[in-house]
């Protein structure tokens, strides 16, 4: 029961965390949306502060990001733009965590810095090692990548509509063609 309601509490966290920060979440609150009695203590049994909650649903996430999409297998028999699109998808799974760090980017830089390098870092190198074509310079052609795909979902998600009206299959064939191009 214990492992439970720890869990039940870092998914509430989560959740409020995202929607409004970490100074507009109180221990009070997740313990209410979590059906703890307020002020018993029940809170503190799992975690010492609001701040060591944070911290343990940041590395949740990320072990949990990790087994959804483990390090990237260069896999040239599977389509770029399918692999684009599994990137959208996989970035529909960390938006929680990325709304956090957009909120807490400017407190708290050690969360940027251990989510940056989880998912930023680490993820280049996979993406580098699985483009074979392109300029020449699979770094830069993986930093484009990245880019252009956290910015299309970001844009998507800011204004509820896909940019430009183009959905993520258009996106995704586009961008794959863009990097596949031969450029002599």
């Amino acid at each position: 029961m214990s492992g439970e309601t720890r869990a039940r509490i870092m998914d509430e966290a989560l959740r409020q965390f995202a929607e409004r920060g970490f100074a507009g979440t109180t221990i009070s609150s997740i313990e209410r949306g979590v059906g703890l009695a307020e002020g018993t203590g029940s809170f503190h049994r799992h975690f010492p502060s609001k701040r060591a909650v944070l911290d343990a649903v940041v590395e949740r996430e990320l072990a949990r990001l990790r087994e959804i999409r483990p390090e990237r297998e260069p896999d040239p028999g599977r389509p770029l733009a399918d692999r684009l699109a599994a990137d959208l998808e996989f970035l529909r799974e960390v938006r929680p965590l990325i709304e956090i760090l957009i909120r807490e980017r400017g407190a708290m830089p050690h969360l940027v810095r251990r989510v940056r390098e989880v998912l930023v870092d680490g993820g280049l190198t996979g993406i580098a090692g699985d483009l074979g074509t392109g300029s020449g310079d699979p770094a830069a052609d993986a930093a484009v990548l990245l880019c252009a795909t956290v910015g299309y979902f970001l844009t998507s998600e800011f204004f509820g509509a896909d940019p430009g009206g183009v959905d993520a299959g258009r996106y995704t064939r586009v961008l794959a063609e863009l990097l596949s191009r031969d450029r002599r």
